[in-house]
């Protein structure tokens, strides 16, 4: 299973079986799969991975930060439990925390078709601009596209927050109208914010070979 999806594109692996498999016989078929790599193997190998990483998205965070902490953390800082799974525990509501820094990950490669994640990563900001606990916000995020789309976005607080009732509660309550854009928002009442591409600070760890800007080689993906 590992080779199969080694090497090219899952995407371009199955348009391509798609397209062999058009006009065939099922006299063909097996003979077409199988040429492609397609066995009854491959199939319980991915279903045996479906089932023990279901939650894939939770080991790639919890793997991500905590291979990232102890290069960002600086000597003598204390880092309180961590939220390493994709979602937030009620009771630690960043990331991470430390005696000097509060930090949200967004470790997901933007591909184009990112409207949920620009929610999560304006809903993220957010917070992180209203923290009064006086330590640094940072906003970690993978490749440009993210920080590009925080920055010059026209879009509305109000579209970005449409699914977020208490952080859309919370924007008015402490930076106005949900009218302003993202961008503004960003650029002002945001600004203190930093936001941090992983690809640029740890490239060791996070740059990859289908990032644009990658000049590195592969060293693993989110």
């Amino acid at each position: 299973m590992v080779r199969f999806i080694r090497d090219e594109p899952l995407t371009t692996k199955i348009a391509d079986i798609e397209h062999d498999l058009d006009g065939s016989s099922q006299s063909d078929i097996e003979a077409i799969v199988s040429a492609r790599g397609i066995s009854s193997d491959l199939l319980r190998g991915a279903l045996l991975v479906r089932g023990r990483l279901g939650r894939i998205n939770d080991l790639i965070h919890a793997a991500g930060i905590s291979l990232a902490l102890p290069e960002l953390m600086e000597p003598g800082e204390v880092l309180r439990r961590p939220s390493l799974a994709a979602g937030n525990d009620p009771s630690r509501p960043y990331d991470v925390e430390t005696d000097r820094r509060v930090a949200e990950f967004k470790l997901a490669r933007w591909d184009g078709h990112d409207a949920m994640r620009k929610r999560q990563v304006l809903k993220d900001l957010v917070h992180l601009a209203a923290d009064t606990s006086g330590r640094r916000p940072e906003l970690y995020v993978l490749g440009e596209r993210p920080l590009r789309f925080l920055r010059t976005t026209r879009s509305a607080a109000s579209w970005g927050l449409d699914r977020s009732p208490a952080t859309r509660e919370l924007f008015v309550e402490r930076f106005g109208s949900l009218d302003a854009s993202i961008s503004a928002f960003t650029n002002g009442p945001g600004s203190h914010v930093a936001l941090i591409n992983l690809e640029d600070r740890l490239p060791h760890l996070f740059r990859s070979s289908s990032s644009p800007s990658a000049t590195l080689p592969p060293q693993g993906q989110l």
